[in-house]
Parts: structure tokens; sequence; C-alpha cells
């Protein structure tokens, strides 16, 4: 190391508060050119430099400060400061680009933070250069991660499966090992239309709102500064949810369940007798299921989640528990004479506590499959593509019409949307019982007129 020669002003008396100093700081305290005032700015950019090893010249107005010159003319400013005995020096900054002012500034800063809070300077920006570094370097997949133990405290589960699907198919493998603090607006558009050009152009829209979600947790803990999928509109078209089934659609679409439920009709294929199950048909257990979709007017994953606890036979009544909703309340469904017939079907054929167990046994089977049992059924008819949701939709549209006659409200509610200001609902805990049986009974004895119709 090269010789380090240390230059400050001479004290009248001693001052202990200062660091304690070397044998070099001892050294004749003599300025360049004989001065004995105190550093100017003038003396700062005028010092020559030195011709071996390093010049540090002491500022007479703040204890620590110097003014630290090497052979090669750099100058710069660092503060030497004692903390719980241990002695350390801190950068302040090139005097090429602060001033004297602003370097003494900053010294008494972090000396004030050094004698009220005990705050060291070197370690405070150790701290914050290791906490930038970490930031820089933590990839969009240890986010994810970290997004999905808060979503798990707030969401349902099979919105947290369906999430988890679209990230590990779909987002991960494309962006995880990027670091999301650097994630551009271009490359998440790229990623969508990729999605999208494989013809799963809905999957590419919710590819873009789960990015979007994700980046909006890390801008919330003050993670990132901004979220660059916020700024960019949906690049794909989506049509509203308007399919209500014809009575003709309906009666078919009927029948084949029908046909369904007694393991024969439509679907056989060459070879195959009656009473074999359908090839790319409908098994009785879906059939079944989709009829209640049908008659009960609830959410396909509701009914195929339906367990024997839930039912009150004597009652006739079906009590949706709140954790199975997605409003998180209970919901109360009075059912109609071929709804409890067709509930005690599902659960002599299970021969469980589950009415629509999925293969493994142990489950209930999950409302996708039911949706896609259903759009094959649909193609083997040849009706245009519906879903279990159209079939609610449809049951729902006819309640309010002038053959069923239910009113908006009682409709409403049979379908367990939220009715009425936030204040009456916290005072009004009727469950409509009477009004929504009636108007459920009433919807079967029309749905059975229809499909009885030739």
């Amino acid at each position: 190391m090269g010789q380090v020669v240390e230059v400050e002003f001479k004290r009248g008396t001693a001052d202990h508060s200062r660091p304690r100093q070397t044998k070099a700081e001892r050294a004749p305290k003599t300025r360049p050119g004989g001065s004995s005032d105190k550093l100017t700015q003038r003396l700062v950019n005028e010092i020559p430099a030195p011709v071996s090893g390093k010049l540090r010249v002491p500022d007479g107005e703040v204890h620590g400060l110097f003014l630290r010159v090497t052979p090669s003319s750099a100058k710069s400013y660092i503060l030497r400061y004692t903390v719980e005995g241990r002695r350390g020096e801190a950068a302040i900054g090139d005097a090429r680009s602060i001033t004297l002012v602003a370097a003494r500034a900053k010294a008494v800063a972090m000396l004030s933070d050094l004698a009220v809070r005990n705050v060291d300077p070197v370690a405070k920006k150790q701290a914050a250069i290791k906490a930038e570094k970490a930031k820089k370097e933590e990839t969009f997949a240890a986010l994810v991660a970290r997004y999905n133990v808060d979503a798990a405290r707030r969401k349902r589960p099979r919105t947290l499966a369906y999430e988890s699907w679209l990230l590990d198919k779909h987002i991960l493998p494309k962006i995880g090992q990027r670091r999301y603090a650097a994630l551009k607006r271009a490359e998440i558009i790229a990623m969508i239309e990729k999605i999208g050009s494989g013809g799963g152009q809905i999957t590419a829209n919710r590819a873009h709102a789960m990015v979007r979600q994700v980046l909006n947790y890390a801008l919330k803990r003050d993670l990132i500064e901004a979220n660059p999928a916020l700024a960019i509109e949906r690049l794909f078209p989506e049509n509203s949810r308007e399919r209500v089934l014809t009575e003709d659609e309906i009666r078919r679409f009927w029948a084949f369940l029908e046909a369904a439920r007694a393991n024969a009709g439509a679907g056989l294929a060459p070879g195959r007798e009656e009473g074999e199950r359908p090839v790319n048909g409908l098994s009785p257990s879906a059939a079944v299921a989709l009829q209640l979709c049908l008659l009960t007017l609830q959410r396909a994953g509701e009914v195929v989640g339906a367990r024997i606890e839930e039912f009150s036979w004597t009652d006739r009544l079906w009590i949706v528990p709140a954790e199975r909703m997605k409003g998180k309340r209970a919901h109360a469904v009075p059912l109609s004479d071929l709804a409890m017939e067709r509930f005690r079907e599902a659960f002599d054929r299970s021969g469980d506590s589950i009415a629509f167990p999925d293969r493994s046994g142990e489950a209930p089977l999950e409302g996708k499959r039911l949706t896609r049992a259903m759009a094959r059924s649909c193609k083997l008819i040849g009706i245009d593509h519906a879903s279990p949701h159209d079939l609610r939709r449809t049951g729902r549209t006819m309640l309010t019409s002038e053959r069923v006659g239910v009113g908006y409200e009682v409709a409403e509610r049979v379908i367990a949307h939220l009715v009425g200001s936030a204040v009456s609902r916290v005072y009004d805990r009727n469950e409509y019982l009477r009004e929504k049986r009636a108007a459920l009974a009433a919807w079967a004895d029309v749905l059975k007129l229809t499909v009885a119709a030739t």
C-alpha cells in the first residue's frame, strides 16, 4: 500500500469527542502552502496531487470529514467515525460531483444518525446495496411463490387451482426466470400474443390478468415502482356470456341426458350394445349432475360438490355451506320433487356421502369436468356449444318470464345473488325459503312440460 500523508489544522486544545488520531494524524499540522485556515472550495479545487501515497486533508468545520487526494488527482470526501469502540470510514462522494457545502451537510446527517439512532453509515449503505441487489436478482417465479402465500389467505381453492394451472402451464415457462423488477411491457405483450396465437385467446387474456395481479402484489409492497402490465389493454376480444338455450335445445338436451342416465342412446360406437357406456358420450352420473344444474340453477361446482350432510330430506332442503359458495355465504336451496329424486339417485349411485365422486372415489368431481362433458354432449347432438353456466342463465331467464312469473328479487335470491343495499343485507337475514321453494317448484313444472312437448 502507498504511504498515507495526512494534514490537518492545529488545534489549541485536545478534543476528546473526535476519533482517536493515528500517528500520521499527529504529524505536523499545517496545510499545503502554509495555510492554517479550514477547508474551502477553492482549496479543494486547487490542491495538488501527492507524488506518492494518499493525501488526507481534514476539514476544520465538521469533525471527521476529510478530503482525500490520490496521486492520480482523484479527490473525494470521506467521514471517519467511531461506533461501539470500532473505527469506521464512510465515503461521502466524489469532490468533482458534490460541493464542500454538500459534503459537510451529508457528513453532519451521518453523524446525527450515528449519535441519535446509532446507525452505522457503512452498515446502512451495505444493507441498502444488498437489498437493491436482492430486489434486482429476484425472479418472477420467486415473486409468484410469495404471491401464492398471500392469495391462499384470500381466495377459494378452486380459484387457486386455476391460477396455479395458468402460471405453471403458460406463464412461468416463459418469464419465470426473468427478474420481475426488469420486466418490460413489450415482453408481457409478446407472451400474451404467443398464448393467444395457439388458439387460447381467452386463456391469453386470463394470463395477462394473472401477471397483472402478481405485479400489483409487488407494487403494493414497494418491490417495484410501476406495474408494466397495467397499461396493456385486453389483446383479444371476449363475447359476453349471453347464451340461453331455446326450448327445442332444452328438449333435445334433456332427452340426451335421460338416455345417458340409462347408459343408452346417442354416442354408441359400432358394435356396442344398449346398456354399455356411450363412447365420447356422457356417464350416468354426469347426466344427473347436469340435470340438477338445470333444476336447481346452482353453479356446476356447487352441484358436483354436494355431500350428504348438506341435505335435510324431511325439510326438502339443500344447504350449500359458505366455504363452497362464490360469495362465501351459506345458501339454502329448496328442492322440487324432481330435484329430490335426482339427488337421491346420485347418492344411491355413488354409495357414499359424496353425490358425484371423481375416479378416486375420495373427492367430488371437479366442475370443469362437467363443463367438458357438456361440451361433448352438445357436439354429439348437434346444438351450439353451451356450458353448465348457460343452463343456470337459461333457468334464471325463464324464472322471470311470463310462463313462470317469478319476481326479480326472488329470482336473484334463488341463484344466490345479493339483493338490496349492504345495510339492508345486514339486517335482513331472511332466507325467503317459501318464495324460493315456490319459484323452483314452478320452474320444475315448466321444465317438465317443455321436455315432454313433441
